[in-house]
């Protein structure tokens, strides 16, 4: 399958495109590529520094947590409600995203959870700990993150669309490596700020990188996004988000629905069955655990650099040999747990192949949102990446439930084996889907 033109493209992306190239205004004129333009250098450093302020703070909330209660169910619990309006917020953070300009929301959503984390740090400095505290915190964190991620992955094809497909695929792999680096630096540094500075001082860092976030992005040049005739009614407009998915554009939303099953399965098998099997069967202690985890989140890193290489040649076509690369990458992992070799060379052989599975997701992340986001009209961007976000974020508790609920049940050989075998099915399907999604 070629790469369609700009002139295949439904009649409505084609519109955005043009209203697109009149609102975002890039100051790209004289440079070598639309992404070393100022607007999206302050974009990719509001980002990068507000992802490291929620990563710093999800961290030291875990350890003091842990510190004070002794309790990972509470912590996880705290979590887990806070998934609830993440997920029921998130379509009104899409509709949002499209009825006014995406720079402002970015930067009241970041002055916002400047302000919550400070008045929670007063309320834990005059009260001391307080679990309901914690979890109010939590939520409230959680529903600003669910408007702010629709608004973000619409942003970025509002300001490159009319430099075509692959110039959105890289800026996408740029916020991709960003996110990585982010959500890992804290992995490192963490635990030695945590011990040495404590939990106010780690607070006050996250105060500090949402406003220093929010003051970067008020100068980020993007207009509002263009929609053709009246501003329908907020619940009119999510209606038609849906229409647009359900009837004019069914390919896009099979292609979120893979993007969910695909986190149901990564989530599933990666956070819970790879502690299980390091922890439970093999026997190693929390510090073997810890290593494994972090040479996975340097994967990661890895994985979003190497995929951002490639990012101009990523298009739907390819999505096939990714998800052959990534089925491959879960057979060996089945394979050796059933061969008579010792439990370091089981672990050796997971945790390789486990960082070749992020490697690969980076691929399959990096040839479906952009497919999604450019194959969708300026003015319903938002409204149909916040509905990709959510079905996403719903996979991730059923993955872990029910991959819990597995390994608790069956061998760890069984279960990689039948999940290797399920994403080769969805492999097998999804070639024939990846040629036609453009129709």
């Amino acid at each position: 399958m070629t790469r369609p033109t700009e002139s295949s493209q439904p009649t409505s992306a084609t519109q955005s495109t043009a209203t697109a190239a009149a609102t975002a205004k890039p100051s790209t004129h004289g440079t070598a590529s639309p992404l070393k333009s100022r607007d999206f250098a302050l974009l990719i450093a509001g980002q990068g520094i507000s992802l490291f302020g929620d990563a710093t703070l999800s961290f030291a909330m875990a350890m003091w947590v842990l510190d004070r209660t002794g309790s990972a169910t509470v912590f996880a619990s705290i979590l887990a409600a806070a998934v609830v309006p993440t997920i029921v917020c998130s379509p009104f953070g899409g509709v949002l995203a499209d009825r006014m300009n995406r720079r402002t929301i970015m930067v009241a959503l970041d002055a916002g959870r400047a302000v919550i984390v400070a008045v929670s740090a007063v309320v834990f400095a005059s009260a001391g700990f307080s679990i309901a505290a914690v979890a109010v915190m939590q939520i409230l964190l959680a529903v600003l993150e669910a408007f702010e991620t629709p608004t973000v992955q619409a942003a970025i094809p509002q300001m490159y669309r009319r430099y075509g497909e692959e110039t959105v695929r890289q800026a996408t792999a740029v916020t991709n490596q960003v996110q990585m680096l982010c959500n890992l630096l804290p992995s490192f540094l963490g635990g030695v700020l945590y011990s040495t500075l404590g939990i106010r001082a780690m607070m006050a860092i996250a105060v500090a990188s949402f406003a220093a976030a929010a003051a970067l992005e008020q100068f980020i040049r993007i207009g509002a996004p263009e929609r053709d005739g009246e501003l329908p009614s907020p619940f009119d407009d999510f209606k038609a988000g849906l229409r647009f998915l359900l009837r004019e554009r069914p390919n896009v939303f099979t292609l979120a629905l893979f993007a969910a099953g695909l986190n149901f399965v990564v989530i599933g098998y990666s956070n819970v069955g790879v502690a299980y099997t390091i922890r439970t069967v093999l026997g190693f202690d929390a510090t073997v655990y810890g290593v494994a985890d972090g040479m996975v989140g340097v994967a990661g890193v890895a994985g979003a650099i190497i995929a951002g290489i490639f990012a101009a040649k990523l298009s739907m076509d390819r999505m096939p040999a990714a998800l052959v690369a990534f089925t491959l990458t879960l057979l060996p992992q089945g394979l050796v747990f059933l061969l008579p070799v010792g439990a370091w060379t089981k672990l050796v052989v997971m945790v390789a192949f486990e960082c070749a599975s992020m490697i690969c997701c980076c691929f399959t992340n990096l040839i479906a949102a952009p497919a999604i986001q450019m194959s969708t009209p300026e003015a319903m961007t938002g409204k149909v990446m916040s509905i990709f976000g959510a079905l996403c974020i719903c996979a991730q508790p059923l993955g872990q439930m029910a991959y819990g609920w597995a390994y608790d049940r069956f061998p760890v050989a069984a279960i990689l084996l039948v999940t290797t075998a399920a994403c080769g099915a969805v492999t097998a399907m999804m070639t024939p889907f990846s040629r036609r999604f453009d129709e």
